[in-house]
């Protein structure tokens, strides 16, 4: 009895802190972050019915201590994570009207307060949403249930690829306090969306409650002292503030990142918002970015480590972006779901192009058509994804569906759908997808941006080191002359290599072949005008999907850190992915560098200004 009151003291107490990551909060306004340690229990049967009526006060169900955010199912290369129900459990103070934040549930969410189901999300594990409480003043109890077992009813998004999919709260967990009256609301978020026109901006508002009717307030830019109020009509919760100038304006790019602030308050309660000033543009079949063309390189990347899953800690975060840096990178696409506001907020300061997407790899034809079901809950997802993320100056593309049917002329209705969703609530952005359909792709049209997604000298033509230029020059002359007023990019390409095979001869899984392979695509696409950027997978090992733990862990050499292999079963379906990670990264699970790293970092740091590129 004793261990179990000290951690709910410890679930409380925690309840302390705001959140570090962007929009900021003042005022009358009070956010906490619930993160910390919380009672935990896990129901691995596959006949538990998550939907069932459910007892959060039944016995036995919360025995151990967790800390969240983390990934219930971290597990090493080779091993398989347990799959099943996260139970969690803390305690919080509520001091009327509230909101709950869930930056991260993972796949299925269920929510309770004080027993009561008050909600629950289907709409992807890795995007940020909400649910608000009744009033109340009073320390009460949540309790979740997190369910990582696809399932198409409860987890429709959670379609598969070629990744382990981790569950559990994966990511913070807020606490916002609430207005008490709806018609005396609080603003929820201010997006803000540059005009081409330098230091010009438009901003939508979304409130805390559905409110119709006038509304003032003050806005301030970057913590000035001057006070500028304004007067709007708000309709369901929602105005829009036109033409605002911000005040001593600085452009931000990939060189000088400038970023600024503003604060939009409303009945004493206050947002800060963080954002940048820029335009993305096309010339020629080119991107640009403030009007002049740039080549953008660099690498996918998932946002996953070996020991913390899905939820890597700040330093973590902080070391791939060192990493990257030292990569002369200037783009990252994010697999392949909504990303992490820490990890958008690194972009944004460090001036990297940024493409996020939604979760959904290998969707089907099936699940396209079901309008009542899987779109509509992609759809929910995108909605939520821009809410989140629309002020990260870094990010240029909004995304879905990678590698999905686009070649069927039956899929294009939902591609359509995500395209016009999308450029309702921002023009300022490309819309895209990776494509492996490539010259075969019907859907096209809906896109603002091409992107493809192909692999020579490693699935195709392997062997072949002239297959890359051959392909990728192809592939963007195609782009350019059947969509001329669109940028292409090279989404995904590159080679596995096994961190350990460190032949001299260039045979399939050495370093030297994956280098090899690499540099062809590489040197392809800088020098070929017709490619807008490149972003090699991947930037690290990563751990594959459930399948590929099937045949287990390399055989560890004893006494060596980090992990080292000393042989990997290379049988049959083995060879897909040895020790169970995917070895396309130009470093290793544990970020060792292999020599691919080294080859790209001065190809890309030629592309880059003198300033800019990194000289190790």
């Amino acid at each position: 009895m004793r261990a179990s009151w000290v951690l709910q003291c410890l679930c409380f107490t925690f309840a302390l802190a705001s959140p570090h990551f962007w929009p900021r909060y003042g005022g009358r306004r009070e956010v906490a972050v619930l993160d910390g340690e919380w009672l935990f229990g896990f129901n691995d049967s596959k006949g538990f019915d998550v939907l069932a009526p459910f007892n959060t006060q039944a016995p036995g169900l919360t025995p151990q201590g967790v800390q969240v955010p983390s990934s219930v199912d971290a597990a090493g290369p080779g091993i398989l994570g347990r799959r099943g129900v996260a139970m969690y459990r803390t305690h919080f103070q509520q001091k009327g009207h509230a909101r709950l934040q869930f930056m991260g549930c993972s796949f299925y969410c269920r929510v309770f307060v004080d027993g009561k189901e008050v909600g629950e999300h289907r709409a992807g594990g890795y995007v940020p949403w909400w649910l608000d409480l009744e009033p109340a003043s009073a320390t009460r109890e949540l309790f979740v249930l997190a369910d990582n077992r696809f399932n198409k009813t409860t987890a429709p998004l959670h379609t598969g690829g070629d990744f382990w999919h981790y569950g559990g709260l994966v990511r913070s967990v807020l606490l916002h306090d609430l207005p008490d009256s709806p018609q005396e609301p609080w603003v929820w978020r201010a997006h803000v969306l540059p005009r081409e026109e330098m230091g010009i901006v438009d901003v939508n508002v979304i409130l805390t409650s559905a409110f119709s009717g006038n509304i003032t307030g003050t806005i301030v830019f970057d913590g000035f002292v001057k006070v500028t109020t304004f007067a709007a009509e708000a309709k369901a919760g929602k105005f829009r503030l036109t033409a605002l100038k911000v005040p001593f304006a600085r452009p931000w790019s990939l060189q000088t990142p400038h970023l600024h602030t503003l604060t939009v308050r409303t009945f004493g309660a206050s947002v800060t918002e963080r954002f940048g000033l820029r335009t993305w543009g096309v010339k020629d079949g080119r991107v640009t970015l403030n009007g002049e063309v740039v080549k953008l390189h660099g690498w996918n990347h998932h946002t996953q480590w070996v020991d913390t899953g899905a939820s890597p800690t700040d330093e973590q975060l902080s070391v791939d972006m060192a990493l990257l840096r030292e990569g002369n990178a200037n783009f990252v696409r994010g697999a392949h779901y909504p990303q992490d506001q820490r990890w958008l907020d690194r972009l944004d300061t460090a001036g990297f192009a940024m493409w996020e997407e939604t979760l959904g790899p290998g969707v089907t034809v099936k699940d396209l058509q079901d309008s009542e079901h899987f779109m509509k809950y992609q759809l929910q997802q995108l909605e939520e994804m821009l809410e989140a993320s629309m002020n990260h100056p870094s990010i240029m593309v909004w995304a879905w569906f990678n590698e999905g049917p686009s070649d069927q002329e039956a899929a294009c209705p939902a591609y359509a759908a995500c395209a016009q969703l999308a450029a309702s609530r921002d023009s300022t952005r490309f819309l895209s997808w990776a494509s492996n359909k490539k010259d075969k792709d019907k859907c096209l049209d809906h896109a603002t941006a091409i992107s493809f997604n192909s692999y020579p000298a490693w699935y195709s033509k392997p062997g072949d080191l002239h297959a890359p230029g051959v392909e990728w020059n192809k592939s963007a002359a195609w782009a350019r002359a059947q969509q001329p007023q669109k940028p292409f990019f090279v989404s995904e390409t590159g080679a596995g290599g096994i961190f350990e095979w460190k032949n001299k001869t260039d045979v399939f899984w050495s370093l030297k072949y994956q280098q090899e392979v690499i540099d062809a695509d590489v040197d392809t696409a800088l020098a070929d005008d017709n490619v807008s950027g490149i972003v090699l997978w991947h930037f690290f090992d990563f751990k594959g999907n459930d399948d590929a733990q099937a045949c287990g862990p390399c055989k560890y050499l004893p006494d060596v850190m980090p992990p080292t292999c000393g042989w990997y079963n290379m049988t049959g379906e083995c060879e897909k992915r040895p020790g169970g990670l995917n070895h396309k990264g130009v470093v290793d699970a544990w970020r060792r560098k292999k020599p691919s790293f080294e080859s790209v970092r001065v190809k890309y740091g030629r592309q880059l200004p003198a300033a800019q590129m990194v000289v190790v």
